[in-house]
């Protein structure tokens, strides 16, 4: 009984799900104690996107890929999920990104703040020309390539 109540509760979420035009699930986007927003390609398209050079050391050697994407300060700003409120507020927030598979990477805000590290971090929807679905957080400057994040399903901002 247990096990079939859980398969039909799995599917029901899994059906109530919004998807976008593309067919996949959005990223989630979430505030401690705000309301979640959805990040689809259409709503990423909106903001400005910027097109990297993004090379760090693999496993098998250096990669080295073409990136185009949107900022993830724009994307945070975009949706009032940086706090303002106070003097340098934002150096006390931290942001986690969380892919398909759980791997999970947390970062400072202040680490992509213009007036602070100005780290272009970005959520990539395009590598090589190709889309990335779901898409990549990449970290330009990295020596290695343990900080981005494939197939990005949750952005949380503490």
């Amino acid at each position: 009984m247990f096990r079939t109540t859980a398969v039909v509760a799995f599917i029901l979420f899994a059906l109530a799900a919004p998807v976008s035009a593309n067919g996949t699930a959005p990223v989630q986007l979430s505030k401690a104690g705000g309301v979640p927003v959805a990040l689809t390609a259409e709503s990423l398209s909106r903001l400005p996107t910027l097109d990297q050079e993004v090379s760090f050391q693999a496993a098998k050697g250096i990669r080295s890929a073409r990136y185009k994407g949107v900022l993830l300060w724009e994307i945070l700003k975009a949706n009032g999920m940086i706090d303002e409120g106070g003097h340098h507020n934002e150096l006390r927030q931290v942001f986690s990104v969380t892919g398909s598979d759980g791997y999970r990477i947390d970062f400072s805000v202040g680490e992509i703040a213009p007036d602070f590290g100005n780290k272009a971090i970005m959520l990539s929807t395009e590598e090589d020309g190709k889309a990335l679905v779901p898409p990549t957080l990449t970290v330009p400057g990295d020596k290695r390539g343990a900080r981005n994040v494939h197939d990005v399903v949750r952005i949380e901002v503490r």
